[in-house]
């Protein structure tokens, strides 16, 4: 749709004919005489021919006016409708504003923040828009809802709309608000409209993320002009709570010391940066405090934490969580970060081996969960409860009452009971497999593969190693047995390996948690989806024919620290990132209610309503505790959403970064505005804009023409009144004008 313009050829037409009526008129309206001679004839003639040529200008003069009259009058009427030059047709707009209201949008600005910046320029860009333009708003962290409807002509309430916005903690994604804004600019209202989208963003770090390709907007029929609001100059220095994890065991008995590893990184400057770990707890006995300083160039710095809980109320064993929060800073919403903590019940494992019915047995002639047992309760103060199950007898009332399965002979597992460990482990439950010591042939693998959907390829024979080999001195970083600390280095190189069954896992890098030194894995691990325990993997059986471990002094902590790790774990499956909309496996859970840090209500905060399959029924979207309730209003357990500290970084990206990156979506022109102002700056040309300010000189125009058309045809009339006399009586008769009657 274009508007109505001068230019247009209607109204050109009926102005012109609007114009030509009192010619028309006067040319119709002419007077024909019939020449009739008579004497006096020529004398009147001459008479006449003297005034005649001062009366034809007199008309066209009047015509002239007349006709002047009319188009001053159009023009004045069409004002509103034509551009600020009559001579050019106006090109109606569609605008899509995309704003990153992400978590990075929550940056600090002079008085502001980042997203008050974006939503002036908004703001500033929509109240430019003209009469017939479109206009349509699409936000990165929430591109999924945005309308995808026709962009709307109220321009008014779009920018009313945006008062009511506010900057979420999740992650953005550009991507897909672009792809809101083609299909906003594809609908069939827009066709025939200039196509623009405008960026407003900070352009950190945390909004543009890797830096992967955007999709290519327009095509050659209908261009799309993209535009971006300038990258401001930061405003101040950023520390983050980069992680907060557990450092020793955790979960094996009330009185067990909680000790916590807070790190502590940095987004901005460079010099020696300090600030405070403060730790807050609904279980916590009182706060803890704890100074950090990072000296020149260090990027992150590790503080640890003990704390003191609370005991004697069985209610705070459903609310062990807490919330590491450091001084504010340029980007507060990475300035807190939540876990959960472990439950503080004995551990209760449950391994499946045959039972041995030789009390006595040789050393070397131990069942692996014999040995397995031993190492997970070396005495008689042992802080893990162990039961040994047959594998015949592994049922729903055994994985009820275990926190660790620890399966010695997978072989003769059932399909129902591979079924039964899935629901065991998506519960919280941590599996532990380990290869049949006597069987060369691994029958179980592929049953094993299936059920928990693993990305490795497991061999189905093992095979003996041509010499021995050790465990790797160096382990992975990213293994979660890293906990055994500076243990690892000196206990790894004593344990040799016979015997091993092959596994591929280069569709799953960081499943190694245990390396020999060949590179190969011994010891590995897998979360499936959507749930909150894991599966370990062994790819040695706990036998002598396969490995010295049994006789190692690495035995028993590894054993031990990994039941704990896996609680730990499990645990933490409690903990979501800010933007999802995560699954409860709480029986009976129906409403996740904000807490504060200390456990204590939060006034005014939303609380997110559970469906019946357990799904929260909208994405949490600010960091931080919630309560899990039931129907009654007990609480049912914690979950703590933290933000993805990567989507909420403000670290400056490079300018010609970001021209590169959003120019693999089309020309991109770039809006300069200051950190709280806004101030224009495009490459692209703008369009002719209108004007109402010819209206009123028009208007008066016509009046004044009005005024001399009437002095004129009074003046070119000559009309001349007569004067009638009173009448009066003489000798009884009535005179009028001289005559009697």
């Amino acid at each position: 749709m274009s508007l109505l313009t001068f230019a247009s050829p209607g109204l050109a037409i009926a102005a012109g004919v609007a114009t030509a009526v009192p010619v028309a008129i006067h040319l119709l309206m002419r007077r024909r005489r019939k020449a009739v001679e008579w004497a006096a004839m020529d004398l009147l003639r001459e008479a006449l021919r003297r005034v005649e040529r001062k009366r034809r200008v007199e008309r066209w003069l009047l015509l002239a006016v007349r006709c002047l009259l009319v188009i001053c009058a159009g023009l004045a009427i069409a004002a509103p409708f034509i551009g600020s030059t009559i001579a050019t047709t106006r090109v109606v707009r569609t605008l899509v504003v995309i704003i990153d209201d992400s978590a990075a949008a929550n940056e600090r600005l002079g008085t502001g923040t980042a997203f008050d910046r974006s939503i002036a320029m908004a703001r500033s860009e929509i109240e430019q828009l003209l009469p017939g333009d479109r206009v349509a708003v699409v936000l990165t962290s929430r591109a999924a809802i945005s309308s995808r409807e026709a962009a709307s002509l109220d321009h008014r309430g779009a920018a009313q709309r945006l008062t009511g916005l506010a900057a979420t903690e999740s992650a953005s994604d550009l991507s897909a608000a672009l792809s809101a804004a083609t299909a906003i600019l594809a609908h069939e209202e827009s066709a025939g409209t200039q196509q623009e989208i405008l960026i407003c963003s900070a352009f950190r770090a945390g909004f543009v993320g890797g830096l992967t390709a955007l999709q290519k907007l327009g095509s050659a029929d209908t261009p799309v002009i993209v535009r971006a609001t300038t990258e401001p100059t930061p405003d101040g220095i950023n520390l983050r709570i980069a992680s907060i994890e557990l450092d020793r065991v955790a979960g094996t008995g009330p009185g067990a010391p909680v000790v916590l590893r807070v790190m502590v990184a940095r987004d901005r400057g460079d010099g020696v940066l300090q600030t405070t770990v403060r730790v807050t707890g609904p279980t916590l006995t009182s706060p803890v405090e704890r100074p950090v300083e990072l000296s020149a160039g260090e990027r992150e710095h590790a503080v640890t934490v003990m704390l003191s809980e609370r005991a004697g109320d069985p209610a705070l064993a459903m609310r062990r969580a807490v919330v590491a929060s450091i001084s504010a800073d340029a980007q507060p919403v990475d300035d807190a970060r939540a876990t959960i903590l472990a439950p503080t019940d004995r551990l209760r494992v449950v391994v499946v081996d045959r039972r041995a019915f030789e009390t006595n047995s040789a050393i070397d002639r131990l069942p692996a969960g014999e040995w397995v047992a031993r190492a997970l309760a070396p005495g008689e103060a042992a802080a893990i409860d162990v039961t040994m199950t047959d594998p015949a007898a592994l049922d729903s009332r055994a994985l009820a009452a275990a926190d660790t399965i620890v399966i010695a002979q997978p072989q003769l597992l059932n399909t129902q009971q591979w079924g039964l460990l899935t629901s065991f482990v998506t519960r919280g439950g941590v599996v532990v497999v380990l290869p049949a010591a006597g069987e060369l042939v691994q029958a179980w693998t592929s049953q094993f593969t299936s059920t928990f959907s693993l990305p490795w390829k497991l061999a189905l024979e093992a095979r003996d190693l041509p010499t021995p080999v050790a465990l790797a001195a160096e382990q992975p970083n990213i293994s979660y047995l890293a906990t055994l600390g500076a243990e690892l280095p000196q206990l790894s190189p004593a344990v040799e390996v016979f015997r091993t069954l092959a596994v591929d896992v280069s569709m799953d890098p960081t499943a190694t948690q245990l390396s020999l030194q060949d590179g190969s894995p011994f010891v590995l691990s897998w979360r499936p989806l959507n749930a909150r325990g894991m599966v370990v993997l062994f790819t040695s059986a706990i036998d002598l024919s396969w490995t010295t471990l049994p006789l190692k002094p690495l035995m028993v902590p590894l054993w031990q620290e990994l039941i704990a790790e896996g609680r730990r774990h499990a645990s933490a499956a409690q903990v979501v990132v800010v933007g999802s909309q995560p699954e409860i496996d709480r029986a009976g859970v129906v409403e996740l209610r904000p807490i504060a840090p200390d456990g204590g209500a939060l006034p005014g905060a939303r609380s997110i309503a559970v469906g019946a399959g357990g799904r929260a029924i909208s994405p949490i979207e600010r960091g931080g505790m919630f309560e899990m309730l039931d129907s009654s209003g007990r609480v049912q357990g914690v979950m703590a959403a933290v933000v993805d500290d990567r989507a909420a970084s403000v670290a400056p990206v490079e300018h010609d970064q970001l021209n590169k990156w959003l120019s693999g979506s089309g020309e991109v022109s770039w809006v300069g505005s200051g950190n709280n102002g806004v101030q224009r700056n495009d490459t692209q040309p703008m369009l002719p804009r209108q004007t109402s300010g010819l209206a009123p000189p028009l208007f008066v125009m016509a009046v004044l023409l009005a005024v001399l058309e009437a002095l004129l045809a009074r003046r070119f009339s000559y009309a001349t009144g007569v004067r009638q006399a009173p009448a009066r009586q003489t000798n009884g008769q009535q005179v009028v004008n001289g005559g009697a009657q």
